[in-house]
């Protein structure tokens, strides 16, 4: 819930209280141990190449402190590592598989008219020109796990660990980027996984949706609507190595370049390919305002608060609205 997300109060010894509260949180979400002990041993049945990820997942979202405290309401990046996950997709894998999806689903950030947009392939591309296109800019393979087999296990261990409508993008940043993706908002829960190569994250605290109720608090800094960044709501800067695992709830603002410190190993000169595996809570209305909006339908009623503002204009202490369900 956005309550949960921007947890201010009045008072020095309070903002003292809640932010040591949320620094427990956090640590305790970030201490979670989700990977399989041993990645090597499948369950019966079942694939090698799904089993630590589907062990993975459901370990995580089914873990107490997630499901009490973290699913929805904090970012934060697990201290283990998940080593299958290191080399998982490649940009071997890309130059394979990118065709098999449609030009529309590949594109990168491009800037236009004062806004930033996605910029998609024209049909009959091939990896060459997505290689072309990584020298300036990140490159998305959206929706690749409902196309590309080698990904479509992944997809399937997160939906039967969420019981949750999910999809899975593949990101791809050459070193040296100054922005990799400019700072905006979403609206899936993610879980991020770097693969190869490295990648800087900068994560902030939402920006209370009162202030701008007329922008989708979960598509900000999207085309015309320029996010700022506001130093003192930083909460997590890191750089992602490969099996390293990032979450983000929806509404987050977050920022990523590759422009990073010289290192002298073999993943510097590696191109950054990571997965987001995203929860479309947002997405298939499976949040309270939606539900609110739905039933007020239904009955012929207004869905606007009665002064006719949206329902994101309200106080902070009501934004649990925009919580999932449970």
């Amino acid at each position: 819930a956005l309550a949960g997300r921007s947890r201010s109060r009045r008072g020095g010894c309070e903002m003292v209280t809640v932010a040591a509260s949320l620094d427990a949180t956090e640590a305790a979400l970030s201490s979670i141990r989700a990977a399989p002990a041993d990645s090597s041993a499948p369950a019966p049945h079942e694939p090698l190449a799904s089993a630590p990820w589907r062990h993975a997942f459901s370990t995580l979202v089914s873990h107490r402190a997630f499901v009490s405290d973290g699913f929805g309401e904090v970012a934060f990046k697990l201290e283990e590592h998940w080593e299958f996950a290191v080399g998982a997709f490649t940009m071997e894998d890309v130059a394979r598989d990118v065709t098999l999806l449609p030009p529309q689903f590949v594109a990168s950030g491009m800037r236009h008219q004062g806004g930033v947009y996605n910029q998609p392939f024209a049909a009959g591309f091939s990896f060459a020109d997505v290689d072309t296109r990584m020298d300036s800019a990140t490159v998305v393979m959206l929706n690749a796990g409902f196309l590309v087999p080698k990904l479509a296990s992944i997809s399937l261990a997160m939906l039967e660990a969420t019981g949750l409508p999910i999809w899975l993008n593949v990101y791809l940043s050459k070193p040296g980027l100054a922005t990799s993706t400019q700072l905006h908002t979403d609206a899936q829960d993610v879980v991020l996984v770097q693969c190869t190569g490295r990648k800087r994250w900068r994560v902030y605290r939402p920006p209370p949706p009162g202030k701008t109720p007329s922008l989708d608090p979960f598509a900000r800094g999207k085309g015309t609507d320029h996010m700022e960044f506001v130093e003192e709501d930083l909460l997590i800067d890191t750089v992602m190595e490969p099996g390293q695992v990032l979450y983000i709830p929806a509404g987050y603002p977050h920022t990523t370049d590759t422009l990073l410190e010289p290192v002298e190993d073999e993943v510097a000169s590696q191109p950054s390919v990571h997965l987001t595996v995203g929860v479309d809570s947002h997405i298939w209305s499976l949040s309270y305002a939606h539900l609110r909006q739905h039933a007020l339908t239904r009955a012929g009623q207004p869905a606007a608060l009665s002064d006719g503002a949206p329902v994101s204009a309200l106080p902070s202490a009501a934004q649990r609205l925009f919580g999932n369900l449970p």
